[in-house]
């Protein structure tokens, strides 16, 4: 930090920021704090204007289930002004120094949980979901250490998006007896190695990552699910300084960027619906017309005998 190497950007979190410890918790490792404090430096330059035109931030640190690439911060623009991991407030900006610019935040920044985690932690949008997880074992198998992936992307419902499927089919799903259909759609949700963020995207099944800024203003991904052999079709829009993203070209991602220690969470506005076959032999997107159970079923059946692992 004391070097002129590089242009740095620390998140300082003021003395205030400070008092919000619990004097009686437990104190922290070595290592947790040096954690901690990595993850409030980015080695690149993020004055307040860059900062404010960011969807997420490189840090310093870098947890082992996102191998390869280093743990991000994400920058939103709230009621309240502008905010870190959507809690922590920026209360002084532009300090500049000889080797980059430090920002003052109200919050420390403390390094997110992994993906099962955080849908744990918030029940108000989550709990269906949770819900979900936990009746096929989904939910212990993110959450296991033996998961085996580096890094990915979690295309969340939101307990809203759940509702929207009526109350025959979330009937029909959390019965015993589509408990396999239910596995198989939530796997269609899931995508492994590879981390889509707003503005970067990291692929460790080639060793790949990219800035999306520098990229033309549309731009087209198929990111391979867990679910066997189904991918999702994701297109990500950019508008200045906004963005928007669209899975298979009907749901919208509603809240960017959830970041976890294993990925990042992006929550869609629907429950993502395989497609099927038409009669011309192209796959059928669902694009929000009413569906039956049947017809719910027949998209899954292809998948719901075999012995799927993630």
């Amino acid at each position: 930090m004391n070097g002129t190497k590089a242009n740095y950007t620390v998140f300082a979190p003021t003395d205030e920021a400070f008092e919000k410890i619990p004097e009686h918790g437990r104190k922290p490792s070595k290592e947790v704090l040096k954690s901690i404090l990595l993850y409030h430096v980015s080695d690149d330059f993020y004055p307040a204007g860059r900062v404010l035109h960011s969807y997420t931030i490189p840090t310093l640190y870098e947890p082992e289930k996102l191998l390869g690439h280093k743990q991000r911060l994400t920058v939103r623009v709230t009621l309240k002004g502008p905010a870190i991991n959507f809690y922590a407030k920026l209360v002084a900006v532009n300090i500049f120094a000889t080797n980059g610019v430090i920002h003052g935040i109200d919050s420390i920044l403390v390094p997110p949980p992994n993906v099962a985690q955080i849908i744990d932690l918030l029940p108000g949008e989550f709990s269906t979901l949770e819900l979900g997880l936990g009746k096929t074992g989904l939910f212990d198998k993110i959450n296991s250490t033996d998961y085996p992936h580096e890094g990915g992307t979690f295309f969340a419902p939101s307990n809203f998006a759940f509702q929207k499927l009526g109350p025959r089919i979330n009937a029909f799903l959390f019965s015993k007896y589509g408990a396999k259909y239910l596995k198989a759609l939530l796997e269609y949700h899931i995508v492994v190695n590879q981390t889509l963020y707003s503005d970067a995207f990291y692929d460790a099944t080639n060793d790949d990552s990219e800035d999306i800024t520098a990229r033309p203003p549309y731009y087209h991904y198929d990111l391979a699910t867990t679910l066997s052999g189904k991918y999702l079709a994701v297109d990500v829009a950019r508008y200045g300084p906004f963005v928007t993203i669209r899975i298979n070209g009907f749901s919208r991602v509603t809240i960017h960027d959830g970041v976890a220690s294993d990925g990042v969470i992006q929550v869609v506005s629907d429950v993502l619906i395989p497609p099927k076959n038409a009669a011309s032999g192209e796959q059928a997107f669902w694009k929000g017309e009413e569906m039956t159970v049947e017809d719910l079923k027949e998209r899954l059946q292809p998948f719901v005998d075999e012995n799927i692992e993630l």
